[in-house]
């Protein structure tokens, strides 16, 4: 079997594997587990679980973090601090004037653990496997490993209305490809961590609000195709900025050691 066909069947492995470990998890450890530890404790274990696999199998190297150039990477994060974060500051600055509570130290913490835990998996680990089985295919790599960190959120129809899912797939499509660019320019892990995490900031409010169920994240049919249409036509706008970011660029090289 030659290397890249390798790489792209471990690739594969892992994004099957991602979604799947989100539905089991919770199930096994589910006796064990109180309700409202659960999806911390299934993102920790499913995070312990892939860096094991990277440790032992996989071997992709890390860039978590590096000071060189900081005004060039803060440059870098700029597209995806206004189009992640701006839409989102209302409700960052609601969660900053809730009344001082343990809990929301606690669903900061997890949105944190989410952060880290998801770009550990398609920007750390994912993106440069795919580059190996996809040799000099930049764009296309970056879009697969978006669309891959976006089609995982299918799991949330556990709990979720199809109308709400279908936009927010598109929405973390989106963010898989502005953060596969910052990841590749900065060479800092780090940096798409914590813009993962300050994008996921306002869902402490739906936590705080036990708002995180079907009766409480409700789109119509109708709003739900204007969102999704609207989405997938910015995604395809932001595709080509990012062609246009990483056009020069080897990921292999890029990532290596």
């Amino acid at each position: 079997m030659s290397q890249s066909r390798c790489y792209s069947w471990l690739a594969i492995f892992l994004i099957i594997l991602v979604p799947a470990l989100f539905l089991v998890v919770p199930w096994l450890t589910g006796w064990a587990v109180p309700v409202l530890y659960s999806g911390l404790s299934q993102d920790l274990i499913i995070l312990i679980i892939v860096v094991a696999l990277n440790h032992y199998w996989f071997k992709m190297p890390i860039k978590f973090w590096h000071s060189q150039r900081g005004w060039q990477q803060l440059l870098v994060c700029l597209p995806a601090i206004l189009i992640l974060l701006l839409p989102k500051a209302l409700g960052i600055w609601q969660v900053g004037r809730l009344p001082f509570s343990p809990m929301i130290l606690f669903y900061g913490g997890y949105v944190g653990l989410i952060g880290i835990t998801e770009e550990y998996i398609y920007r750390g680990v994912l993106l440069p496997l795919l580059a190996k089985a996809l040799p000099g295919k930049t764009l296309l790599v970056i879009i697969i490993d978006s669309l891959a960190f976006g089609s995982v959120h299918l799991i949330n129809l556990t709990g979720l209305n199809l109308s709400y899912v279908l936009p927010q797939l598109m929405l973390a499509a989106i963010t898989g490809l502005l953060l596969c660019g910052v990841y590749l320019k900065t060479q800092n892990l780090i940096l798409p961590m914590l813009l993962h995490a300050l994008s996921d900031v306002p869902m402490i409010l739906t936590f705080m609000n036990h708002t995180h169920n079907r009766s409480g994240l409700n789109i119509s049919n109708q709003g739900s195709l204007i969102l999704g249409l609207g989405a997938f036509g910015l995604f395809l706008i932001i595709t080509g900025f990012i062609y246009w970011q990483t056009r020069h660029l080897d990921i292999e090289k890029q990532l290596a050691n």
